[in-house]
């Protein structure tokens, strides 16, 4: 992969070996006026009959509970019960980046090299082709109405990693997290923040199948 590349892939990472972590990029949605309160029961939604696959769904409801859990919340086994519902879903978008990069032409005798210093020749430019997927997470909380017994949605997450091409299993505990560090929050914009593997919580959650 061309270098060029390799710099906007990195981006995506942190530390000298773009593995110790991600950048992820956080949107909250909010109607509520004050945060949810601490101790709120909250179930969480993981019995989408058209999900594809219902196993994986299982292993993040578990990872979402853990999360509400250490942030004060009571994970709900009865919706009918709860003071909230969380519903999630994940997926990918692929996109393709394109530009033109410098190829260094030396004269006879002199080595070749990418991204070098000097050169002794001329310069061309030659065009590159890469493929960039986006990994998403969208949460959704709802609450319900005493009067109607009806729910409405009163919070929407969303979190997106770009990479390479890193599998969804490797990177949905970083979009959890990213989701959870804005939970019930109006961002008003698009938040970027840096998530190490050694996050409190990636640590607590990680180990979860």
């Amino acid at each position: 992969m061309k270098k060029l590349s390799m710099f906007l892939i990195c981006m995506s990472f942190i530390t000298s070996g773009c593995t110790h972590g991600y950048r992820v990029y956080v949107n909250g949605y909010s109607e509520i006026e004050e945060r949810i309160k601490s101790q709120s029961s909250i179930y969480v939604s993981a019995d989408d009959p058209n999900s594809q696959n219902p196993i994986f769904d299982k292993q993040i409801k578990a990872k979402v509970e853990e999360l509400l859990k250490i942030r004060g919340f009571i994970p709900a086994s009865d919706n009918e019960k709860a003071n909230y519902r969380i519903t999630f879903h994940i997926g990918m978008d692929s996109r393709q980046v394109s530009g033109f990069e410098p190829a260094y032409r030396p004269y006879v005798g002199v080595s070749t090299g990418y991204w070098s210093g000097y050169h002794f020749g001329y310069t061309t430019y030659v065009p590159y082709y890469d493929t960039y997927t986006d990994r998403w997470l969208a949460m959704k909380v709802f609450a319900r109405d005493k009067d109607t017994n009806e729910e409405k949605v009163v919070w929407v997450g969303e979190a997106v990693i770009s990479t390479s091409g890193d599998d969804i299993r490797r990177v949905i505990d970083y979009l959890l997290v990213g989701c959870f560090e804005y939970f019930g929050i109006d961002t008003t914009r698009q938040r970027s923040i840096v998530i190490s593997e050694e996050n409190p919580d990636i640590l607590k959650i990680e180990s979860i199948r």
